[in-house]
């Protein structure tokens, strides 16, 4: 307001728990706030929140698809919100953590997920993927590639249904 940052406030109260809490991600369209929640059963989950009016509906689980017993967490929806990208520790990945992605079927529900591939995932950990809105643009953190320590942030595209070479963003 007036160039200066107010006070934060909670965002709802039917998205905030007593356990952890995180935003995942966004829709496009401002309208499905994608939330971790850390389970003491699993490594974490994600569940979808809806904007309904001027307030979000409690967080729903998301389906097995998605989550799994191992660890899920940040999520990126294509401009279209067809296909979600999220990252996962489950079984079967090429490393620590990978970028799986989800196409979402005629009855709105997300199919099996696919991991993206040894392009952009590591014997490391990738975390915190984003996928521009022009749909073939995508950023993301990882431990591996060309890594100056730690997570560094990456840019790839997708060309002819290829994800190029990751780019350290310095």
């Amino acid at each position: 307001e007036k160039g200066k940052w107010q006070n934060s406030k909670q965002l709802s109260k039917n998205v905030n728990t007593d356990n952890h809490d995180a935003a995942a991600g966004l829709s496009p369209d401002g309208n499905k706030l994608y939330v971790y929640r850390h389970v003491e059963r699993d490594g974490g989950d994600l569940y979808e929140s809806v904007l309904f009016g001027m307030d979000w509906e409690p967080p729903v689980h998301m389906n097995k698809n998605i989550n799994t017993k191992f660890h899920e967490s940040s999520v990126s929806l294509t401009f279209d919100g067809k296909r979600m990208y999220f990252v996962s520790d489950k079984d079967g990945g090429i490393g620590d953590r990978d970028i799986y992605y989800s196409e979402i079927d005629v009855n709105g529900e997300w199919g099996l997920s696919k991991n993206i591939g040894a392009e952009i995932n590591t014997k490391y950990a990738e975390e915190a993927v984003f996928v521009h809105p022009d749909g073939v643009t995508m950023y993301f953190s990882s431990k591996g590639h060309n890594s100056m320590g730690g997570y560094d942030i990456f840019k790839t595209k997708l060309v002819n249904g290829k994800w190029q070479t990751p780019e350290n963003l310095g």
